[in-house]
C-alpha cells in the first residue's frame, strides 16, 4: 500500500516558503537582486520548511487522536512520513491504530516500512514487538524485540525480549536473556526475579 502524497493545501506553507526565494530573472527591473547562498544554507532552509510542515501536521493528528477520528490521524500520520521518513512517532501511532482497528496487514507494512527508512532506531523494532505481543505471536515478538536491544533500547525496553521468550515456552533463551540484563544493570530487581523463577523452573 502506497503512502498518500500531500494534498495541494498541505504543500502551501512550503510554496509560501521556496515562492519567497524568487528566480533572477523573475525580479522586477531595478530591484536589489537576491545573494546566492550555499548548498549547506540551502538544506538548512529547506529542513526548516520541512520541520514546520511536520509539527503542523502532528499536531492536527494529536487533535484527531483525542476525539477517536482515527482514520483522519493515520492520514495525516501517512503523509508526515511522505514529508518526513524519520519522523518514528507518525510511523509506530499509525500503525497502533491501524492494529487496534484490526487492520494488521495495513499495521504491519507500516512497521516494516518505518524500519527500512529508520535502520538503527530501536523504538519501531520494540514497538513491533509489542504488536506481536498484542496478538500473542511471541516468537516473532522476541524477533524484535532482540533487534531493538541490539540496537541499544533503554533498560526497561529490554525486559520484553525475556518476556516474550517465557511466554514462548522458551525457558533457557529466557534465562540467558534475563542473566545478560542483571549482568549489565546489577541493580535490576526485576532481572534477579526472573532468574530465580526460571532457575526453579529448569530445575523441575
Amino acid at each position: 500500500m502506497k503512502l498518500l502524497l500531500l494534498g495541494r493545501s498541505l504543500l502551501l506553507p512550503c510554496v509560501l516558503f521556496f515562492g519567497s526565494v524568487a528566480p533572477l530573472s523573475a525580479a522586477q527591473p531595478g530591484a536589489e537582486q537576491p545573494k546566492p547562498i550555499s548548498a549547506a544554507e540551502a538544506e538548512k532552509q529547506v529542513q526548516g520548511s520541512r520541520d514546520f510542515l511536520t509539527d503542523m501536521l502532528w499536531t492536527k493528528t494529536e487533535d484527531y487522536w483525542h476525539v477517536g477520528k482515527w482514520d483522519e490521524a493515520i492520514r495525516l500520520c501517512r503523509q508526515i512520513v511522505e514529508v518526513d521518513p524519520h519522523f518514528v512517532e507518525a510511523y509506530t501511532g499509525a500503525a497502533f491504530l491501524l492494529y487496534s482497528m484490526d487492520k494488521d496487514e495495513e499495521a504491519i507494512e507500516l512497521f516494516r516500512a518505518g524500519i527500512a527508512a529508520n535502520p538503527k532506531d530501536y523504538d519501531l523494532p520494540h514497538e513491533f514487538g509489542m504488536y506481536y505481543m498484542y496478538r500473542h505471536k511471541y516468537d516473532l515478538a522476541a524477533e524484535q524485540f532482540a533487534r531493538s536491544v541490539e540496537l541499544g533500547s533503554p533498560h526497561t525496553m529490554q525486559h520484553m525480549l525475556g518476556n516474550a521468550l517465557e511466554r514462548a515456552g522458551r525457558p533457557d533463551e529466557a534465562l540467558r536473556v534475563w542473566q545478560g540484563i542483571l549482568k549489565r544493570f546489577p541493580n535490576d530487581p526485576i532481572a534477579k526475579q526472573h532468574i530465580g523463577e526460571l532457575q526453579k523452573e529448569l530445575k523441575r
